[in-house]
């Protein structure tokens, strides 16, 4: 089975040949469920939060996709505890308290230290993260802190940071979360794994496919 979309690279998927017997007389039906299944990948890494649903089918042949109830149920709770004043402040406490942990790592470092291994200075430093040519992570106490691993062994960093913060925002720390996590499509590893062994443009095409909230 091929999965293909426009501006993306076509999927090969080998499936049993009963299986494609039977995909092929509910094309549509096929698509819908991996549509469903794209776009749920793309909201649980969006969100933080698990998604299901269900596919229903009958011994006629019909396909249904069934949402449960749940979903919606979090995300109605989630959505009345940022209205209500409790809860906005439990959610910040929780925010900064996370920020705190991050930003205090062995790997974050002030400006001044980045730079000492850029071999640069501290203004240039601050007017390429400003440039967006670097990721530089705000908290609430402790001014900028940099990842280290944004650079390679030379120093330098990662020429893609441009076109992630271009893809997913003008948010560092969303460009934090989607280096550090792991992808299936990068076979499970983090984007800064992938970019050390020099895979920028799967790098960045994993990127795009989330942006889009697509199934890459």
């Amino acid at each position: 089975m091929v999965l293909s979309a426009r501006g993306v690279q076509p999927v090969s998927i080998p499936v049993g040949r009963t299986a494609l017997t039977s995909v092929a007389r509910q094309v549509g039906t096929a698509r819908s469920v991996i549509e469903n299944l794209g776009h749920a990948l793309a909201e649980t890494r969006k969100t933080g939060r698990g998604v299901r649903f269900s596919v229903e089918v009958t011994p006629e042949g019909t396909v249904r996709i069934v949402h449960p109830p749940e979903n919606q149920d979090i995300a109605g709770t989630q959505a009345a505890e940022r209205t209500s004043g409790s809860g906005l402040a439990r959610a910040k406490a929780r925010g900064k308290a996370l920020a705190a942990s991050i930003l205090a790592r062995e790997d974050m470092v002030t400006a001044e230290e980045l730079a000492r291994r850029m071999g640069t200075t501290r203004v240039t430093v601050n007017a390429r993260r400003h440039a967006r040519q670097l990721i530089g992570l705000e908290g609430p106490t402790r001014g900028y802190r940099y990842p280290t691993w944004q650079l390679d062994r030379d120093g330098r960093p990662f020429t893609i940071i441009p076109n992630l913060f271009t893809a997913l925002g003008d948010s560092p720390w969303t460009i934090y979360r989607f280096l550090t996590q792991k992808h299936p499509e990068l076979e499970g590893r983090t984007a800064i794994a992938a970019l050390e062994k020099g895979e920028d443009k799967r790098v960045l095409s994993v990127a795009a496919s989330i942006a889009e909230g697509t199934f890459a």
